[in-house]
């Protein structure tokens, strides 16, 4: 695809085409598990909030005491 000399650079446009070539090759080999239980939803559609049971299966049960119980704030993406 890119067959250049190591020492020439490319363009802002080449650069966006390999990422983008990269990143479709990488979402191609990854591998992801589907729990058989997942719906898929439509864009549009928000989700059903999650009950606290479904939330201690996800995390973990202690995981989900020990933040319980926590006086911290948590960072929002974390």
């Amino acid at each position: 695809m890119f067959e250049k000399p190591e020492d020439v650079r490319m363009s802002r446009e080449e650069m966006e085409e390999y990422g983008r070539a990269i990143d479709a090759r990488n979402a191609a080999l990854e591998r992801t598990e589907v729990e058989p239980d997942t719906i898929e939803l439509a864009a549009d559609q928000v989700p059903p909030p999650l009950s606290e049971e479904e939330i201690k299966r996800r995390v973990g049960e202690q995981n989900y005491v020990n933040m319980k119980d926590a006086k911290i704030m948590n960072s929002i993406n974390s």
